[in-house]
């Protein structure tokens, strides 16, 4: 027994060693150990966790979102791509759409598709434009001096009409007044569809159609030719044509042919171009005329575009006239 006890005593003494040996650790030491102690038992506790929750994105199939398809009208049984974790698939319109539906942004595109009408045929700024053969208008723009200015139907007397302005009436009044007195004229085109032509490239320079309109009727007789132009020529104010049967020029298109009568009336009235198409391209004789915007009125053409020209601004005035009654 007394040597079990001093076992005992001894065993004390061991055991009581290693608190001893406790009391000498820093406290910086000692505190990091808890902590480091403490960090893995949260660790531990984390991953038990983790491991007793069920698995959501193993049970729950992921649902493609409509509105992440890559070709529109593609169906629902088509592969496609899935939104990150977390990103919301409700499309543009605010409200989730089915799984077999179409994007809402693409049915709202299609509708506005549906009831959008088409545009009419444009004209590109080098001439080389569509013809309008059926007649349909084109939009009249107004030229840069223009802008602003009350379209007219006055007409003075004398050659007193003023050049520059826009015209108040309509193709449908200038094919009118030529029709009825030629009705079969020898244009490359229908009546009508010039008449569009001059109303609409007359105002978006800044000239009157009705003027241009009654010059191109006293060069071509109402479009039944017969001089040295001929009517395939396109050429409706004997551009280039100096007589003796020399033809003048010839224009591709009857719009290309409009568009260089009214440019060279530019060059008349005008100092500066009007348009993107007023030049040399459109009208070989451009820059022959010299000096640039001498001609106001009517009377003013005399001499300068017809030769010796007396009276030919008075001549084309009476069908400007007869046009406005």
């Amino acid at each position: 027994m007394k040597k079990a006890r001093q076992r005992g005593d001894a065993g004390q003494v061991r055991t009581t060693a290693p608190r001893a040996c406790l009391r000498t650790v820093p406290p910086r030491a000692a505190a990091r150990h808890v902590a480091s102690i403490a960090l893995t038992a949260a660790l531990l506790a984390a991953v038990v966790l983790a491991a007793a929750l069920p698995s959501t994105s193993a049970s729950t199939p992921a649902t493609p979102s409509a509105s992440l398809q890559l070709f529109p009208g593609a169906s629902a049984t088509e592969p496609t791509p899935v939104a990150a974790p977390g990103a919301e698939s409700v499309p543009p319109g605010g409200e989730p759409a089915a799984a077999d539906d179409i994007p809402r942004w693409l049915a709202k595109q299609r509708e506005a598709d549906a009831v959008t009408p088409r545009s009419p045929a444009s004209t590109h700024a080098d001439g080389e434009g569509e013809e309008a053969s059926d007649g349909a208008a084109l939009t009249p723009s107004v030229g840069h001096e223009a802008s602003g200015a009350p379209a007219t139907r006055d007409v003075s007397t004398g050659g007193q009409t003023a050049l520059r302005g826009t015209w108040a009436g309509t193709p449908a009044r200038l094919a009118e007044y030529l029709v009825a007195h030629n009705p079969s004229p020898a244009f490359s085109v229908p009546v009508e569809t010039l008449a569009h032509y001059y109303v609409t490239y007359a105002a978006e320079v800044g000239l009157r159609a009705d003027i241009l309109w009654a010059q191109m009727i006293h060069e071509t007789g109402f479009g039944a030719y017969g001089g040295s132009v001929k009517p395939s020529q396109n050429n409706y104010a004997g551009i280039g044509a100096t007589g003796g049967g020399v033809p003048g020029h010839t224009f591709v298109t009857a719009e290309l042919g409009v568009k260089a009568h009214i440019a060279h009336m530019v060059a008349y009235v005008f100092e500066t171009d009007q348009a993107v198409w007023t030049n040399a391209t459109i009208d070989p004789r451009y820059e022959a005329v010299r000096p640039r915007g001498g001609a106001k009125v009517l009377a003013d053409l005399d001499g300068r575009w017809a030769v010796p020209g007396i009276g030919y601004g008075a001549a084309i005035e009476r069908h400007v006239a007869a046009m406005n009654r």
